[in-house]
């Protein structure tokens, strides 16, 4: 897998989200997504994953035109976030069932009912999604992908409701994505906590990559980059 960024933007009428973002990833990578709030970081995500459009500039996922390719190579990619959508008025066992099916995995009843267990939900398997709480749900969205496979992983803020086994959980499982070959893109605030599991840092600021360096120690690059947005009653503290 590998992600070719050329000259991306994106604007919202008048106002630029995005502007001239270029960037490879390559497989294996994972990659922390860092900035303020209204950095483009969401919106990075959301072209990344095809649900948005650029204004001007490409992506390309191992050579081909991501909104030119087919639904196969879209179905190669996963987007987790705190709005992941589910079928409220179906059972957590039957979103699973379904989005095996509409991604055409070839998956038997008992793998949906492993990974059900495997996340910590197995319990929960037959109950309505619309009765879930906010870590549950998340923990669905991590079974969904673990199901459908993706080769490229984008995380918006996924720490926020997880408890520590949780957290556990999905670290654990973006770990094995990158060491099998695939690549994730992590959006979150918890520095401290992505720094420990990513291989190389963004920062974007206004729309603009201002920082983008492979993870080193000790990292005084990226310590002065990103010290610029904290409050200015706060140190560093890694």
């Amino acid at each position: 897998m590998r992600v070719l960024v050329r000259q991306l933007s994106k604007a919202y009428g008048f106002l630029w989200a995005l502007k001239d973002i270029n960037l490879e990833v390559q497989s294996g990578e994972c990659v922390a997504l860092l900035g303020p709030n209204g950095a483009g970081k969401t919106t990075l995500l959301r072209l990344l994953s095809a649900l948005l459009h650029p204004t001007t500039g490409e992506i390309e996922l191992d050579g081909v035109k991501l909104h030119q390719g087919s639904s196969r190579l879209r179905s190669s990619i996963g987007f987790l976030s705190p709005n992941e959508h589910f079928y409220e008025s179906l059972t957590a066992r039957e979103n699973l069932r379904l989005f095996v099916s509409l991604y055409g995995r070839e998956k038997n009843v008992q793998d949906v009912e492993k990974t059900l267990d495997d996340v910590g939900i197995a319990h929960w398997s037959d109950d309505f999604v619309s009765s879930l709480s906010s870590g549950m749900k998340c923990r669905l969205a991590i079974a969904k992908w673990l199901l459908l496979e993706p080769k490229l992983l984008l995380l918006d803020e996924p720490y926020g409701v997880l408890d520590g086994s949780g957290v556990d959980l999905l670290e654990a499982y973006t770990k094995r994505l990158c060491h099998s070959g695939g690549i994730v893109v992590m959006a979150t605030h918890h520095i401290p906590r992505v720094l420990k599991v990513c291989s190389r840092a963004l920062i974007l600021h206004q729309g603009k990559l201002i920082f983008d360096e492979p993870r080193r120690e000790p990292w005084e690059s990226f310590h002065r980059a990103f010290a610029e947005f904290l409050p200015r009653s706060e140190k560093w503290n890694s």
